[in-house]
């Protein structure tokens, strides 16, 4: 939200100079969650709005039941930066859930261990049984196994820069964990709850504190055409409370807050 004053600026600069038959239009993202976000974003000039975290507790998401609870329960703090699986190396973070699963303070702990070792047999033996048993559950010979089966069938040349680099080597072992857990977390992985990894922002809790209470605070009544219809259907409410402040009209308190009407 706070570049797009900018971007607005930059467009109309652009739209003076070549004229194009249809203005180009620019929309906002990162964020909204409840009406009064959305609304901020038109009235900010946005043409449109995208929502992300809202939609991973819907049923549409593909998750499964056990992570759309999880996400239904989230409040706005119950997120944690976490390394990202395909830019592990570079240490990239996403913002992942943090309630109800480890996967954010393993997943830290393997960037912290890659940060301070050059290969997987530098690594302390305690801190190694504690990888296998706690995080992998797996041994580290037959995850390193399997990854070379992985990247043989898809990308051997990355096989062929960890024979080569074993800090390298050591990423691609932590990386079988990173891919996987999302993956547990879609399929509803059983035995795997504490590791799932489910991509979540602070907007996930200000929807649910919006809905709650509502048909909607349930994850199953979650849907992404009403979601998004009861967002826009809020902003314009919101709008019109704008407007008749404008004119001078007060409404009352009660009519300052819009909730989601069940459609059902």
């Amino acid at each position: 939200m706070l570049l797009l004053p900018a971007i607005l600026t930059l467009r109309d600069e652009i739209q003076a100079k070549y004229e194009y038959r249809t203005v180009p239009r620019v929309g906002a993202a990162g964020g909204i969650a409840t009406p009064q976000a959305a609304y901020a974003a038109f009235a900010m000039g946005a043409d449109y709005i995208v929502t992300g975290s809202v939609n991973q507790a819907c049923v549409e998401a593909g998750a499964s039941d056990h992570t759309r609870n999880l996400l239904a329960q989230a409040g706005m703090t119950d997120v944690i930066m976490a390394p990202a699986a395909d830019m592990f190396e570079m240490g990239v973070k996403v913002q992942v859930l943090r309630r109800g699963t480890m996967f954010g303070p393993r997943a830290l702990k393997l960037y912290e261990l890659y940060s301070r070792y050059g290969s997987v047999e530098e690594i302390p033996q305690d801190e190694r049984e504690k990888l296998e048993k706690q995080i992998f559950k797996r041994e580290i010979d037959a995850i390193w196994a399997d990854t070379v089966q992985f990247f043989m069938e898809r990308d051997p040349k990355q096989i062929e820069r960890a024979q080569a680099d074993p800090r390298q080597k050591m990423a691609l072992i932590f990386r079988w964990y990173l891919g996987l857990s999302s993956r547990w977390s879609n399929s509803g992985e059983k035995g795997r709850e504490m590791d799932y990894q489910v991509w979540c922002g602070p907007a996930m809790g200000a929807f649910n504190d919006w809905v709650r209470g509502t048909y909607l605070e349930s994850p199953e009544n979650r849907h992404v055409v009403d979601v998004a219809m009861q967002l826009l259907t809020g902003a314009a409410y919101f709008s019109r409370l704008s407007q008749l402040s404008t004119f001078g009209i007060e409404p009352s308190p009660a009519l300052k807050h819009y909730t989601p009407d069940n459609p059902f």
